[in-house]
């Protein structure tokens, strides 16, 4: 075994231990597990909430979009990320913090019904389980480069590892281990960003970049896929808003301050480095690389000095560790709280929801680690993540918060009517023409939910209350 498979074991025994450390923490509370506590400062926010722009679906699906299909291609990632946690940070953190939420999928129960909390958790559901899937995949593609002992081995294996610690500190262990396996990959990469230009020079780095790849036509033209740029752009500014991970980050925050500042100093981060990968899987050029997934872990291991390779291919698999333990902690605790514990006529303590939480956390990272064993397509699946809950989920939400006449016939309309408009639009949309089948259905969504609420302001009145009532502790853990 080399020295980079021995760091890589050493460090996911570290995160492990660091996370199962943070058991003490729960305390037996079910707001401890699923939030943290509302504890969390400024600076944990706003590292932790970078994670998705550096994991594998960000990093190397940035690198290797940009080295394939031009710089726009990749930057959209990251570009559209920090978009989202700048749009967050000035319009969502503080009402959403002020609400006191347990799961996002609570804002539809209070401000609508159980009827749409849990459309809105099984939309999610979809979502999320490509979400981790992706980065699953992309770690069990990298250790098995590594250690060379077959991808679905490493899948189960690395699926198992970050279950053990999501499970144990909820939330407490995934913000905790995040900070390290998040710095890791900032560190990393502004290394390897600075070796290159440094050693090689940002002019003759270029000089072998075809002019195509980096021309605004990307942009500007259809026919040079503008159009599917846009669509991540949109895809990811707008509906990683709704990313369970996402905003309980943000929920855990100690005050909405604190969680605007996160978010403000997570878009900084996501844009600064992510544009550095970008501009990695441009300087990939420079040393005549084949396309591939993997152009960053090439460029990392065979064209930089092996500590820094071996740096940023550590950095990649913390990050993406980091994602996929926040996304199945997150899922699982939404199916508990918005589906199993909606619909059942018992009186819920901490104690029964942290079981039942910890249980379905099991067939959660099965479900993932069964879709990425189908399609081990890490960067792809990103924003199709997104796209899913973008045309369903963001226009109840964006309407619940700020418009007064939004009501449950609305919020039922749009999940319902946006779903159905990605899936059809999916079949419909000619190759040529790839990205409406992400830009329409959120427009098809917003005008079903403005119709169908003014259509039936009498019959079915708006919970305005939702939006000030700040429930009790007692309350949070009985049911919303």
């Amino acid at each position: 075994m080399n020295l980079i498979g021995i760091a890589i074991i050493l460090f996911i025994a570290a995160t492990m231990w660091i996370g199962v450390r943070t058991y003490a923490k729960i305390k037996g509370q079910a707001a401890n597990y699923y939030v943290a506590g509302n504890a969390m400062g400024v600076s944990v926010i706003g590292i932790t909430l970078c994670a998705q722009a550096f994991d594998a679906n960000g990093s190397m699906g940035n690198a290797s979009l940009v080295h394939s299909a031009g710089f726009w291609a990749g930057a959209a990632i990251p570009i559209g990320l920090a978009l989202c946690l700048f749009l967050t940070g000035a319009v969502f953190a503080r009402p959403i913090h002020r609400m006191r939420l347990l799961t996002l999928a609570d804002f539809y129960h209070r401000r609508y019904s159980t009827s749409t909390e849990t459309l809105a958790a099984l939309s999610m559901l979809v979502s999320n389980i490509v979400l981790v899937a992706g980065n699953l995949a992309g770690l069990g593609l990298l250790l098995d480069l590594v250690f060379g002992v077959g991808y679905l081995p490493m899948l189960v294996v690395i699926g198992l590892c970050i279950l053990t610690y999501a499970v144990t500190g909820g939330l407490y262990a995934t913000i905790t281990t995040s900070v390290l396996q998040v710095g890791m990959f900032v560190v990393s990469t502004v290394i390897g960003f600075a070796w290159l230009t440094g050693s090689i020079g940002w002019e003759t780095l270029m000089a072998r970049v075809p002019d195509s790849a980096t021309a605004l036509s990307g942009l500007l033209s259809r026919e040079e896929g503008a159009l599917a740029v846009w669509a991540s752009l949109v895809s990811l500014a707008l509906g990683d808003v709704v990313a369970i991970d996402f905003i309980q980050r943000v929920i855990s925050a100690d005050s909405a301050r604190t969680a605007r500042r996160g978010c403000y100093i997570a878009g900084v981060l996501t844009l600064g480095v992510g544009l550095m990968v970008s501009f990695m899987g441009l300087a990939a050029h420079y040393f005549e690389l084949e396309q591939s997934r993997f152009v960053l872990v090439d460029l990392a291991l065979n064209q930089m000095p092996t500590l820094i390779g071996g740096m940023i291919l550590l950095g990649v698999i913390a990050a993406s560790m980091s994602t996929a333990a926040g996304v199945v902690l997150d899922l699982a605790n939404v199916l508990t709280r918005n589906v199993v514990q909606s619909h059942s006529a018992r009186d819920w303590d901490d104690a029964h929801l942290l079981r039942l939480s910890r249980w379905i956390a099991l067939p959660t990272m099965a479900a993932a680690v069964a879709f990425a064993y189908v399609r081990p397509d890490p960067g792809v699946l990103l924003i199709l993540a997104f796209d899913i809950v973008l045309a369903g989920c963001f226009v109840p939400l964006v309407l619940g918060l700020f418009w007064k006449r939004a009501n449950t016939p609305a919020a039922l309309a749009a999940i319902l009517g946006g779903a159905a408009a990605r899936l059809a639009l999916y079949f419909i949309v000619p190759e040529t023409w790839a990205g409406l089948d992400t830009l329409l259905p959120p427009l098809v969504s917003l005008a079903l939910f403005v119709s169908v609420a003014l259509a039936t302001q009498s019959s079915s009145p708006p919970k305005l209350g939702a939006l000030t009532h700040v429930p009790s502790e007692e309350e949070l853990v009985r049911g919303h």
